[in-house]
């Protein structure tokens, strides 16, 4: 089966979460059905050649928004989000530039974030 649904989500906020959503919607749809990076990314792999071949499989993204999404720092200090090399921005981007369908899921008592983010 392909791929069918894109898991997104930032390690800084919600590995695990992502990861039982992953082998849930697996379940439901399928092996094979779902892009998980852990277990998806080859390695040395340029990655946004790859994001972006994957992404063109999929017909729907998840990004699981945890609580601390926003304002997750790196080992630097900074906010990934705001850089443009950030995998979880080159992921929602290349999806968003594919017109697929990109559905946030939210855990951990997350709200939403801003449209401006």
């Amino acid at each position: 089966m392909a791929t069918t649904i894109f898991v997104c989500y930032r390690r800084l906020d919600s590995p695990y979460a992502a990861r039982i959503i992953a082998e849930k919607v697996e379940v439901y749809f399928g092996r094979g059905s779902v892009f998980y990076d852990v277990r998806s990314i080859p390695l040395g792999v340029d990655f946004r050649t790859f994001i972006d071949g994957e992404v063109a499989k999929c017909g729907a993204m998840l990004v699981i928004i945890g609580d601390r999404w926003l304002d997750a720092r790196g080992d630097d200090g900074r906010r990934p989000l705001g850089d443009p090399d950030d995998d979880v921005r080159i992921e929602i981007e290349t999806a968003l530039r594919r017109d697929l369908s990109v559905v946030p899921v939210l855990v951990d008592r997350a709200t939403m974030p801003p449209q401006e983010v």
